[in-house]
């Protein structure tokens, strides 16, 4: 299959950066959109199309702070724009430097980028992966063109599920698709397990007054055997049903408050990163939701 072809969505997107590349491209792209949907794998099919007919095409293509390998420090781009360098030396072929999950970088880090956007090296096109641009400096998003991924659609999402056999025979697309928002890697913590189940019991955990000692327990018994995993399927099912509860009661000023409160708790209690069990850090989130319950 050609690899264009595993391409989901974002055609334009790669027809715009095919079409552009022999006439004056620029050396610093952005993608942004949100986590899972596809911006590196189109920044991977484009590349390959750029080098289908080159041999040894790896050593043009540096790639930072994927999904895989640790977070990115300072030193980890400055060896990579030296590795650049002696590549570009004798080569009139353009490099690329593939910066993933931008979002995280340290505020060192998001300085030696600024300053190699500044000074970029020779032949080399330097292409930032983001999901929140909002976190990314303007400094730096002002030295980049700036290319918007949209939420794969429902019958996308499908397609990829039909290519890649993905067993959706207990997750319906259609109604879930408000937890999942378009992204694959989202999708995947749902169906991959026991995703279902946990939406399930956080629904019914979470409709009452107060958080229920013998259902707590047992939800925490059902989370723990993977916490981690679970624990960002929760909050992003949460999310969902503060988004929800958000525009339905927008016209209430007091639930309102109560909302914005409870995401301003949440944050500060992340910010603070304290050394807390997993349970206790469980109670908190649950209680924190169950405070902004609506009383009908």
């Amino acid at each position: 299959m050609n690899e264009t072809n595993k391409l989901i969505g974002h055609r334009s997107q790669l027809n715009l950066l095919l079409d552009n590349y022999n006439h004056r491209f620029p050396h610093a792209l952005l993608f942004n959109g949100i986590k899972g949907i596809g911006k590196f794998t189109t920044a991977m099919i484009f590349i390959d199309e750029i080098y289908k007919n080159k041999k040894n095409k790896e050593q043009f293509v540096f790639t930072i702070n994927t999904d895989e390998n640790r977070p990115a420090m300072i030193d980890d781009i400055r060896s990579s724009i030296n590795q650049i360098s002696l590549t570009n030396s004798s080569s009139n072929q353009k490099s690329f430097m593939i910066i993933d999950n931008v979002d995280n970088l340290n505020f060192n880090s998001f300085n030696a980028l600024l300053k190699t956007l500044e000074e970029p090296p020779k032949n080399t096109v330097i292409l930032i992966i983001s999901h929140d641009i909002q976190k990314i400096p303007k400094t730096i998003v002002s030295r980049c063109t700036t290319i918007k991924f949209n939420c794969l659609k429902k019958q996308e999402v499908k397609e990829y599920c039909d290519i890649n056999n993905i067993d959706i025979t207990n997750f319906d697309l259609e109604k879930n698709y408000e937890f999942y928002g378009g992204s694959i890697e989202k999708l995947l913590f749902f169906v991959n397990g026991n995703g279902v189940k946990l939406i399930n019991q956080l629904k019914e955990i979470t409709s009452k007054e107060e958080l229920v000692f013998s259902e707590f327990e047992e939800f925490y018994s059902f989370m723990s055997t993977d916490y981690d995993k679970y624990l960002k399927i929760m909050m992003n099912c949460i999310f969902t049903f503060q988004k929800k509860k958000y525009l339905t009661y927008y016209k209430n000023k007091l639930i309102i408050r109560k909302i914005l409160k409870f995401f301003k708790n949440i944050d500060s209690f992340f910010e603070q990163n304290l050394n807390i069990d997993k349970k206790k850090e469980l109670h908190f989130l649950l209680t924190e939701y169950i405070s902004t319950n609506v009383n009908e």
